[in-house]
């Protein structure tokens, strides 16, 4: 099994200095030969993985990974110093402080320092496959990027490395090489949000650097503290062999800390934001399935020790917030890439918090929810990049007219947003597990359950508003051309849009066996159990307590997006638009959205962000 899993780590790694030596061409074929492999070695892993894999490296290893963590913080510091950036230095002098002081007082590590578990493979699927698909599509993308040649190759090889370090950070056990892998997400964020090197750009990666380097200071004291309470080694697997022992809490909440910032969560929110600058393949490949994904991913791992802790219930109420607070961020912009940020920000914020409530059915939701919304989320953004190369539009009150002149990519962008919203799509399905289990959770804790519920109904109504409105310019017309024709975008821009396409197809038919053989099993290993009880019988699938009826969510199906998708296409030829009064006067029509600002509200949501981040370690101390 090993050089399987390794090939995941080697193989984009080799690709990556490739790209920078070879020609377009051959560029072009081995971007799309390495992104079909990786996928189908994902896949492999994922099927013949059943208990957990260990494997370390040589002893000698250890030094270098040291070496290579001094090296990135000082180019940190090399970067705050050119850039003159006061938070940058700050955050580099702090972290090379702390991770010297731990390579002089902690011993070496004696464990393994790699553990493959089902966890990890679905990561793996989830990471290549999608990441696969943005890297074909990054082809002709990059290619009219008014850059030299050899950034457009520079492009691609950073993509490729940064698949490998994804790949390595969710395989490793010992958080002395996740801080380094952490490290390095932090410097592929860096690299690409500045890929254009304007102003703005700059600025923004700068700020996505300062803030993730507080994410990876946390797991550098979550390490100090494991060490200090004697835990034994700073691995995943120690925290949760010592699950409920006194003192664990507090390196639990500084790796939740570290989670949260990389996912984005108020306060934090900001660089993800920022990182809309960049170009459109970068957007994807952060928000989809890749460097945010991270987060719910830590909360997962750490999810059993976790469970029925202050920690978790404070991780419970600030997204709850966010979920809510994001959403109404998202229904106040007009800028397409910004309302999917805003999103983004708001379903992380959901994932985690299934992480943290820690039971079978939460942690079945939070799978389902991270995959599907990897799929729909790149499906989206790739076609934002699609507007802006084709149709030349950033602005979704731009788009009234999108769906005359670009009807096939209004059609795709309105499945996206409907697979985020509408059943029998699976992020609707885990949506509905995850308010199912709040419901229960108000049994136990009254007021949290009763104010999380009230926050997750009400952002999901207020995202719900943000899908339809959009959705709504998709369908709208101006009367001005009445015949139907799908417009070419090329065959990168649409071999990769059928793909995902495709897999939301395949993901309704088979979201039975995807309940049973795929998430519960993956849930099975996070919550360290041998089987959750999953059942198909008859025309419903049963979930512990929870029961999914089949029957009404097809019937949702045909009355929803169907319905949604036919008047897309409905046309009235041959008829003159008047309106009354105006004596039978042929009158050309719009439509067009409203939009408010939220940006008087935006500091009191990072305020509370702060108090709650400040409550998260005080709940650990006390």
């Amino acid at each position: 099994m090993f050089p399987y899993i390794a090939s995941l780590f080697i193989l984009p790694l080799v690709v990556s200095g490739l790209l920078l030596l070879l020609p377009k061409t051959a560029a072009r074929v081995l971007v799309i030969a390495s992104s079909v492999a990786l996928s189908i070695l994902s896949l492999y892993l994922f099927l013949n993985v059943d208990e957990p894999f260990y494997f370390g490296l040589p002893h000698y290893v250890n030094e270098i990974v040291a070496g290579a963590d001094i090296l990135l913080l000082l180019y940190f510091g090399w970067v705050a110093f050119r850039k003159k950036s006061l938070l940058v230095g700050v955050m580099s002098v702090l972290q090379l402080g702390g991770l010297l002081y731990l390579l002089k007082t902690m011993p070496a590590a004696e464990s393994m320092q790699f553990m493959v578990d089902k966890l990890s493979t679905f990561m793996f699927l989830l990471i290549n496959v999608i990441s696969g698909v943005i890297a074909i599509y990054s082809l002709k993308y990059i290619d009219e990027e008014e850059c030299s040649s050899f950034r457009k190759k520079y492009f691609l090889s950073i993509l490729f490395w940064f698949i490998a370090v994804m790949n390595l950070i969710v395989s490793s056990d010992n958080l002395e090489y996740f801080f380094l892998f952490f490290e390095l997400t932090t410097l592929a964020s860096f690299l690409f949000i500045g890929f254009r090197k304007d102003k703005e750009s700059v600025n923004n990666a700068l700020t996505a650097l300062w803030m993730n380097q507080i994410g990876g200071l946390a797991i550098l004291a979550a390490i100090f503290f494991i060490h200090y309470n004697g835990f034994g080694e700073g691995t995943f697997t120690n925290l949760l062999a010592n699950t409920g022992a006194t003192g664990i809490l507090l390196p639990l909440a500084l790796l939740s800390v570290a989670a949260l910032i990389k996912g984005a969560q108020m306060p934090f929110s900001k660089w993800l934001l920022g990182a809309m600058v960049a170009p459109t393949p970068v957007s994807a490949l952060l928000h989809s399935s890749t460097m945010v994904k991270i987060a719910p991913f830590i909360i997962l791992r750490l999810s059993p020790a976790l469970r029925d802790t202050p920690v978790a219930t404070v991780i419970i109420a600030l997204t709850g917030f966010v979920f809510i607070a994001a959403a109404i961020g998202a229904l106040s912009q007009d800028n397409f890439k910004r309302i999917l940020a805003h999103s983004t920000i708001a379903l992380l914020a959901l994932m985690i918090m299934m992480g943290a409530v820690g039971t079978p059915v939460t942690i079945v939701a939070a799978l389902a929810l991270i995959m599907f919304h990897g799929i729909s989320k790149c499906m989206l953004f790739l076609n934002a990049g699609i507007l802006e190369r084709v149709f030349h539009l950033k602005q979704s009150s731009d788009m009234d007219r999108l769906g005359e002149i670009g009807p096939f990519t209004s059609l795709v962008i309105t499945i996206g947003f409907m697979s985020l919203l509408l059943p029998p799509f699976g992020a609707f399905i885990g949506k509905w597990m995850s308010i199912e289990t709040l419901g229960a959770m108000t049994a136990d804790k009254k007021i949290l359950g009763a104010l999380v519920m009230v926050a997750v109904a009400c952002g999901g109504a207020v995202l719900s508003l943000l899908y339809f409105k959009v959705m709504g310019l998709m369908i709208a017309r101006t009367g001005e051309s009445d015949k139907l024709k799908f417009e070419k975008t090329g065959p990168i821009f649409s071999g990769t849009i059928y793909v995902l396409i495709g897999l939301i197809i395949l993901s309704i038919i088979g979201l039975p066996w995807l309940v049973t053989e795929y998430f519960a099993p993956v849930a099975a290993t996070s919550l360290n159990v041998n089987e959750i009880p999953v059942l198909t019988e008859g025309w419903n699938i049963y979930i512990g307590p929870i029961k999914l009826p089949l029957v009404p969510l097809l019937i949702a199906f045909f009355l929803l997006p169907v319905t949604i998708i036919t008047a897309m296409f409905v046309r009235f030829k041959n008829v003159d638009r008047a309106k009354e009064y105006m004596c039978g006067e042929k009158v050309n029509y719009t439509f067009s959205s409203f939009y408010f600002s939220t940006d008087k509200a935006t500091p009191y949501f990072y305020a509370a962000g702060v108090l709650f981040f400040i409550s998260l370690i005080i709940v650990a101390l006390i």
